[in-house]
């Protein structure tokens, strides 16, 4: 598993992820991406781009994010694979 900023932007990250991200809305919906350290900075936006991605037309906006931080050995083993 890599960095799912590749997947939003068509820009490539092979930084394998080190946090989960759950983005929430006001309607309950919700995405979860997972993100390496270099671009958490950007996780409100890029939730945004999941939302936008997964519920098309539907004109959510985020309203929560929680980060989880994943465990180094179970990081290291989906970048493995």
């Amino acid at each position: 598993m890599l960095c799912a900023v590749g997947a939003l932007e068509q820009a490539a990250c092979d930084h394998p992820p080190e946090y989960r991200l759950e983005v929430r809305t006001s309607e309950r919906q919700q995405a979860v991406l997972y993100l390496c350290s270099a671009h958490i900075h950007r996780a409100w936006h890029l939730g945004q781009l999941a939302l936008d991605r997964k519920f098309p037309g539907e004109n959510l906006f985020v309203r929560s994010i929680h980060l989880h931080q994943l465990p180094r050995a179970a990081a290291a083993a989906d970048a493995a694979s």
